[in-house]
């Protein structure tokens, strides 16, 4: 392939590490400069985001690393992504369990500032997670479905498995 699509798939790994560190440091000063301290309303659906930008850097650098060296087709690397999704979708049932938790046993702790920002990086990791398992989420083509390009690979890993 050619030297600019190594860039472009470099550029975008590198990206996505940057993310990741910028979102954890993010949830670390709103935490400071709040007064509160880092708890679970936080940690936990601003972990699952990290954790789904973390894969899509994997899957970016997995890409740049088929360009580099085309004769390593990296077998194990779709399986991964397989159970990743799998695992994403059971980490995104906790933050609703521990929402459930507070406002069973805990209500006064429910209604706090923590838990807006919790929701909107809840809400944020699904749209990630969508972006990168389902369809590519870009502004000019919000009403276009069109497929991501790790879905596309996906499910060719599973129609291969298959056979």
């Amino acid at each position: 392939m050619t030297e600019k699509t190594k860039k472009e798939l470099n550029r975008l790994y590198m990206s996505e590490l940057i993310t990741a560190l910028v979102c954890g440091m993010l949830m670390y000063l709103l935490t400071d400069s709040t007064g509160q301290p880092l708890d679970l309303r936080l940690l936990i659906p601003g972990g699952v985001l990290i954790f789904i930008i973390l894969q899509s850097a994997g899957y970016w650098y997995y890409r740049y690393q088929l360009l580099d060296n085309p004769r390593n087709p990296m077998d194990w690397v779709m399986p991964v992504f397989a159970v990743l999704k799998k695992l994403d979708l059971a980490l995104f049932g906790l933050y609703p369990l521990y929402l459930l938790y507070l406002v069973i046993l805990k209500p006064e702790a429910f209604f706090m500032t923590m838990n807006i920002f919790g929701l909107i990086l809840y809400a944020f990791s699904m749209i990630e997670y969508y972006n990168y398992y389902y369809f590519s989420v870009q502004i000019g083509l919000i009403k276009k479905k069109v497929p991501s390009e790790l879905s596309l690979e996906l499910s060719h890993y599973e129609k291969t498995k298959l056979i």
